[in-house]
């Protein structure tokens, strides 16, 4: 008996850090490209650039966080006019980034939830793989940003 505890004991020890191995992995994927992708806006700390692109993080993005579809969805679909934040309006263009491989767009939303904004939880790549198969247009990320930071 004590022998099959143990075994148990060691499988969930090998379970538990490969989860965190496999996050890791993930946290450092989605800096990567986070920079490559996204910081040439939305500069290194994600602190946005005035009159180019808002930022990342802050108190707007406490409420977006509860909101898991909106920033792959708005990787996927992109974003134009106008958009108000803690920082002003802004009313650019951002392209859609879904040239980035659902794990990429996975990691990189992970990142800015979890890295930039201190909130729990991890975007999935199978989220993300359902946004792309039923991508929400801007219209409706637009409605999604409202109810969420209504909140």
């Amino acid at each position: 008996m004590k022998a099959v505890f143990n075994i148990a004991a060691a499988s969930l020890a090998l379970a538990a850090g490969a989860a965190q191995a496999q996050a890791g992995q993930q946290q450092t994927q989605g800096a990567q490209v986070y920079q490559s992708s996204c910081a040439m806006c939305h500069q290194d700390q994600a602190q946005g650039a005035a009159g180019l692109a808002p930022a990342l993080k802050g108190s707007q993005w406490d409420k977006l966080a509860k909101a898991r579809a909106y920033a792959p969805g708005v990787l996927l679909a992109g974003m134009h006019g106008p958009i108000s934040t803690d920082e002003g309006t802004f009313n650019g263009v951002m392209p859609t980034q879904n040239r980035l491989s659902d794990e990429e767009i996975a990691a990189v939303s992970t990142y800015l939830l979890r890295e930039v904004n201190g909130q729990q939880g991890a975007v999935t790549v199978a989220e993300v793989a359902a946004l792309r198969a039923k991508p929400a247009s801007v219209s409706e990320l637009r409605a999604m940003r409202k109810q969420a930071l209504a909140k």
